[in-house]
């Protein structure tokens, strides 16, 4: 949880926060999911509401939480590369891929323009 903090304040610090919740609801919308998270969520509300939303994704509907992944363009190996553990210790680690990975494309993005 603490690297998705990170990554978090990180945005904050390049104003790019907003941008980075834009487009992680853009990309839960695009994989079917209704979750949609404040933007004026603070870092740690945010990290709770993703993790959660991951966790109930990942139990309730599997497919649904594969094409979350494929739709952020999450790394396969990166997430092959993580350690085999509980789902709700897993949901925090797969946050923290997608925070980063949201980062990335939020931060070309404003490069670019």
């Amino acid at each position: 949880m603490e690297a998705g903090i990170q990554i978090l304040q990180k945005a904050e610090a390049a104003k790019m926060y907003k941008d980075l919740i834009i487009q992680l609801n853009k990309d839960f919308l695009r994989a079917g999911l209704s979750e949609q998270f404040g933007e004026d969520l603070a870092a740690e509300a945010l990290m709770r509401n993703l993790t959660g939303s991951l966790y109930t994704t990942i139990v309730s509907d599997f497919e649904v939480y594969l094409n979350l992944l494929y739709v952020i363009d999450v790394s396969e190996s990166k997430i092959k590369n993580l350690p085999q553990q509980e789902v709700h210790e897993l949901v925090f680690a797969v946050s923290e891929l997608i925070l980063e990975r949201e980062f990335v494309k939020v931060s070309f993005k404003n490069r670019s323009e």
